[in-house]
């Protein structure tokens, strides 16, 4: 996982067009960017990147997920929002644009390089994502990680005209800091 770079906006321009399969799987119950809208995502990172804004937060918002081999691809992303500020709860987002490269562990190694980097950088109690119960992998990939399945709201989601749950997967900070304890230690 790396920060993005500016040579990143052309491949992430790309990623974010509507015909990308990743659609289908990361949130594709919410409306995709049109043309205007990507335009405007990547002009604001652009910028963020010139003006050293982006970089200036900390921890990052949103970064690269890339192999050490081939740092210069973008594989994927990872993020987080604000759930609620006040109380320092964050929400993460994990995505793996190619479809070849799912299933192959980039998205439960990037989930741990990011939760344990919100981690160390943050005085978060607890961190999330959400997903639907369509998307398997990645309910697979928080339960590969030690999180639990916090909430789930029945038929909440409407995906290619079926129902399915929207679930919540979270940690505890001293969870992940117990369990990568018993990680280094075994």
């Amino acid at each position: 996982m790396r920060p993005f770079v500016a040579e990143d906006i052309d491949a992430y321009r790309r990623w974010l067009q509507p015909d990308q399969d990743w659609h289908r799987w990361d949130g594709p119950y919410f409306a995709k960017l049109d043309a205007g809208q990507i335009d405007a995502a990547c002009a604001r990172l652009a910028t963020g990147l010139a003006d050293g804004s982006y970089a200036a937060h900390s921890p990052l918002q949103r970064a690269v997920i890339a192999a050490a081999e081939d740092p210069a691809t973008i594989l994927g992303t990872v993020s987080w929002h604000w759930e609620s500020q006040a109380s320092d709860w964050r929400r993460m987002g994990l995505t793996v644009y190619d479809p070849v490269l799912r299933g192959r562990g980039i998205g439960t190694a990037a989930l741990h390089i990011w939760t344990d980097y919100l981690f160390r950088t943050t005085d978060a109690v607890r961190l999330d994502y959400s997903t639907w119960s369509g998307n398997e992998r990645m309910l697979a990939v928080g339960r590969r990680l030690g999180f639990t399945e916090e909430a789930r709201f029945r038929d909440a989601r409407e995906v290619r005209g079926e129902r399915y749950d929207s679930v919540v997967m979270g940690v505890l900070r001293r969870e992940w800091e117990d369990r990568e304890r018993e990680a280094a230690t075994s």
